[in-house]
C-alpha cells in the first residue's frame, strides 16, 4: 500500500491537526502540587536511575501497559482550551498561523473541535467514533470532508484526519502496547508497537509509540508504511496534573500540555498549547456535537467531499 492518494492542501493543515489537543471542575493545565511530570531521560534525576554503564533500564510491555492505564485509563471526558500554532512551508516561502482552541470529548460519544481567528469559527474537527469530518465554516465556498476511521482496503485515505481525532494518539486515553511485541531502546526511548484494535490502522500501516524508560511517559507516537516511511507523528511534553474531583491528587490523570504533531518526514507542524483543561461532564455530554447529520444541519456547507 501507498501513502494517502488523496493530498491535503497545506492550507487546510490547522484544520486537520487541531485536534491533537487534550478534556466536573475549572482547573487550569498547570501543574498541581505534587502531580507534576516524573524525571525525563536525560534530566538529572532520571541520570541517577541508570545503571552504572550509562545503560538505560529494560521496560517490559506490560509495565508500559499499566503505566498508560495509571496516567489516563480512568479519563472518560475532557474539555480543552488553548491555542493552536500552524507552520508550513510552500513555494510562496515560510508560513504561520495562529487560532484558539476549543476541544471536548466524551468517551463512546466522539470528539468535537472548534477553531476561531479573531471571534470567527474557521474549522470544526470531529468524530462519532466511526468517521471523522471537517466543516470549514469560513471557506469560499464553506465545505465539509468526511471518511472513515477504518476505511476498506485499497480505498483513498486521509491519514493527519484519522489520526487527530484518535483519543490515544491525542494523549488523552492509553497508547495500549501490542502484548506480544518488543520493547526496542533507542534514542533515548522504549519504543513498541501499539495495540491496532485501538487504532485506525488498515493493510500495510501500523503504529508505535516512543516511552521514557525512567518516567513511562510517552513521548512520540507514530503512523508509519509497514516500509517505514512516517506518514503522521505526535510529540507529547510538559505533562501535567487534571484535577479529578473525588480522587487524590497522585491518581489524577497525566495530560501533555504541548502537543507537536507533524505530517510526513517534512511536511506541516503544529504545536498545540492547553492553557485550560478541565473534566467535566457537563461541557462534554452534549450528544448534538458529535452528530454528524446535526452539525451538517447547523453549518449548510456549500460543498461536501466524501471519502468512501
Amino acid at each position: 500500500m501507498t501513502a494517502s492518494r488523496r493530498t491535503i492542501p497545506a492550507v487546510h493543515a490547522l484544520r486537520a491537526f487541531v485536534l491533537a489537543a487534550v478534556a466536573g471542575s475549572a482547573s487550569s493545565c498547570a501543574p498541581h502540587g505534587g502531580g507534576g511530570e516524573a524525571p525525563a531521560a536525560g534530566s538529572a534525576g532520571a541520570m541517577a536511575l541508570r545503571a552504572a554503564d550509562g545503560a538505560l533500564p529494560t521496560v517490559a510491555v506490560p509495565v508500559l501497559a499499566d503505566a498508560e492505564r495509571r496516567r489516563v485509563g480512568g479519563l472518560t471526558c475532557l474539555w480543552a482550551r488553548g491555542i493552536a500554532e500552524i507552520r508550513w512551508t510552500d513555494a510562496s516561502g515560510d508560513h504561520f498561523e495562529q487560532g484558539d482552541l476549543d476541544l471536548r470529548w466524551s468517551a463512546g460519544q466522539g470528539i468535537a473541535a472548534s477553531v476561531s481567528k479573531f471571534g470567527d469559527r474557521h474549522a470544526w474537527i470531529g468524530s462519532d467514533g466511526e468517521r471523522w469530518w471537517r466543516f470549514a465554516p469560513k471557506a469560499t465556498p464553506s465545505s465539509l470532508d468526511v471518511g472513515l476511521l477504518r476505511p476498506p482496503v485499497g480505498s483513498d485515505r486521509s491519514p493527519v484526519d484519522e489520526c487527530s481525532v484518535n483519543p490515544a494518539l491525542l494523549g488523552i486515553a492509553p497508547l495500549v502496547p501490542e502484548a506480544r511485541a518488543a520493547v526496542e531502546v533507542r534514542d533515548g526511548l522504549a519504543w513498541v508497537a501499539l495495540d491496532a484494535s485501538v487504532l485506525p490502522a488498515g493493510e500495510g500501516i501500523r503504529f508505535d509509540a516512543g516511552f521514557d524508560p525512567v518516567s513511562l511517559l510517552p513521548r512520540r507516537a507514530r503512523m508509519l508504511l509497514d516500509g517505514g516511511e512516517v506518514l503522521w507523528s505526535a510529540e507529547y511534553h510538559d505533562f501535567v496534573s487534571v484535577e479529578q474531583p473525588g480522587a487524590p491528587p497522585g491518581a489524577w490523570p497525566k495530560l501533555p500540555r504541548r502537543v507537536v504533531a507533524l505530517r510526513g518526514a517534512g511536511g506541516a507542524s503544529l504545536l498545540l498549547v492547553l492553557d485550560r483543561c478541565s473534566i467535566d461532564a457537563g461541557a462534554t455530554d452534549r450528544p448534538a456535537m458529535y452528530d454528524l447529520e446535526a452539525l451538517r444541519e447547523r453549518f449548510r456547507p456549500e460543498v461536501v467531499r466524501g471519502m468512501p
